[in-house]
């Protein structure tokens, strides 16, 4: 689903950024998410990746046609799509620079959910680690005083936060938030929650439709929820600093026999499920690098994120225009484009780096 909703669309914003015939981007597209990582010739070796970090770097949105797809047809066909940019940096270099790195891209749910189920377990196995060695044995107060001042010591305040039962994870999509009005037909009308993208930030915001495109009246979540503000509605839901990929296995190279680390499951994840930039990975052998998604990431996806900007935005009625005005637009360069791609991947099979 990476790609098909926004098919046509990548079809103008690819012609109107000067995509060259050579761009793997466009096989990409007309392949409806077939990653190009047939290139790698069956290299399933991803060892290396113990080695690297892993950053957030950004998201885009952009708008979607077809979103209602199976809804009860009084829902907009249009609607926004997140999409979470990543970066794979080397554990040697300094992680603001991320040298020797490639970088990624993925859905902004599916990187979401991964994150901060990694952040979790890495959370609880910190505040483990606190429990086992605070000594409270003597200690003039309760045990849980104790503890208490063991967390802070460590500077794991999050070791005694409140589960407040706010599903984060029930939220990375669009989701219904479990409170409404009624209208003037005395019919119940359902708020939505989902995700917003703000460069280097990730929010949580409250909607009027299904598609999670229509933000509501400022202040309605605190209004429904008894003046309670709506998590991660100012603070983002993912951090920037860089995350270990290397796994916590107990592999830590102390045996007579060293055994290389494994990477994490996060990390090998959404490594899998990604589009990949790899120019200058130093990680893998340079015929091996996945370069198929570069003008996706570094072209394509920026160019849409404009339209979605410059069109207004959350407004679906200002994309609907929009996508009217252009439709012809978007025929002539469906054409265009294919035939370049087309071209381009006869020259492709004939390569010997890719499969």
């Amino acid at each position: 689903m990476l790609f098909q909703s926004t098919l046509i669309a990548t079809l103008l914003a690819a012609t109107a950024a000067e995509i060259s015939s050579t761009s793997k981007a466009g096989i990409e597209i007309l392949s409806k998410a077939r990653q190009l990582n047939d290139q790698n010739d069956g290299e399933d070796d991803l060892s290396w990746m113990a080695k690297y970090d892993l950053k957030f770097d950004g998201c885009h949105t952009i708008h979607t046609y077809g979103a209602a797809e199976g809804g009860d047809g009084n829902q907009s066909p249009f609607g926004t799509q997140h999409l979470a940019k990543f970066k794979l940096c080397s554990s040697s270099s300094s992680c603001s620079s991320c040298a020797n790195g490639g970088t990624y891209m993925v859905e902004l749910g599916t990187f979401a959910e991964a994150y901060l189920g990694a952040e979790q377990a890495n959370q609880e196995a910190l505040c483990q680690a606190v429990e086992e060695n605070c000594n409270c044995e003597y200690y003039n107060g309760d045990d849980q005083a104790c503890m208490s001042k063991c967390y802070k010591n460590a500077g794991y305040d999050f070791c005694e936060q409140q589960d407040d039962g706010f599903d984060v994870a029930g939220y990375l999509d669009c989701a219904e938030a479990g409170f409404g009005y009624y209208n003037s037909n005395a019919e119940y009308v359902p708020y939505y929650i989902g995700p917003t993208c703000s460069g280097a930030s990730v929010h949580l915001a409250v909607f009027t439709d299904a598609q999670c495109v229509e933000k509501a009246p400022s202040g309605t979540y605190e209004n429904k929820n008894g003046g309670y503000k709506l998590p991660y509605s100012t603070q983002s839901l993912i951090s920037t600093k860089c995350v270990s990929c290397k796994a916590d296995d107990g592999n830590d190279g102390d045996n007579q026999y060293y055994q290389a680390p494994n990477p994490s499951d996060t990390c090998t994840g959404l490594y899998e499920g990604s589009g990949k930039c790899e120019p200058n990975l130093t990680g893998k052998y340079k015929s091996y690098r996945d370069t198929g998604s570069c003008d996706y990431i570094n072209k394509i996806v920026p160019a849409l994120s404009r339209v979605y900007t410059s069109s207004g935005g959350g407004s679906s009625s200002g994309w609907a225009v929009f996508f009217g005005l252009t439709t012809l637009g978007f025929a002539g360069a469906a054409y265009h484009f294919y035939s370049k791609v087309k071209r381009t991947s006869v020259n492709l099979s004939s390569n010997g780096d890719f499969a």
